[in-house]
């Protein structure tokens, strides 16, 4: 949001993580107050994961289905903070967010007290087995996330939600945006 002060940056991203410490209305807040820490669901809508797919078949997919069978349940949203949200489905507990790159940037405007709305990643995601072959020709298969983010950048991203218990920066497969 055009700021320089390296303090003032590092609190706009502690504020899209959730802290509430600096909003508005706060002592020395001058970040927009929320009455929630997840933005709102517009487009989107909450996608429910747990085993793999029972109509799936192919090369080793059974045993993928075997140990894919004692992963965490979990739901996936969009929402118009700028994240993909990862909610374990026993407890509602988040256990990740991804924030995809076409939409950085403009995603320190929703900690402006003057904020009006704007979409971010607010299409619906689809959670998917896939079979993906390496380089070297060995396949292995994968439950991948797939989104676009709807009104908010012409693009789509792709998620490795194999194990969503693990999930890190590693496992972002790809972004490619309309200037690709």
């Amino acid at each position: 949001a055009g700021q320089t002060d390296d303090s003032k940056q590092d609190a706009i991203i502690d504020w899209l993580r959730g802290d509430r410490t600096l909003e508005a209305g706060a002592t020395g807040g001058y970040l927009r107050a929320r009455t929630s820490v997840l933005g709102d669901i517009v487009n989107s809508g909450p996608v429910y994961k747990k085993e793999a797919d029972p109509d799936v078949s192919g090369a080793d997919y059974a045993a993928f289905a075997s140990t894919a069978r004692n992963r965490t349940a979990m739901v996936y949203v969009g929402a118009n903070d700028g994240l993909l949200h990862a909610f374990r489905a026993s407890d509602g507990k988040e256990l990740f967010a991804y924030l995809p790159r076409a939409v950085a940037t403009k995603a320190p405007l929703l900690a402006l007290p003057d904020y009006t709305h704007l979409p971010f990643v607010d299409a619906m995601p689809a959670v998917e087995e896939a079979q993906l072959t390496a380089s070297d020709g060995a396949t292995t298969w994968k439950t991948v996330l797939v989104s676009g983010m709807g009104g908010g950048a012409q693009g789509i991203f792709a998620l490795d939600l194999t194990d969503p218990d693990a999930f890190d920066k590693s496992k972002v497969m790809f972004e490619f945006t309309d200037a690709d």
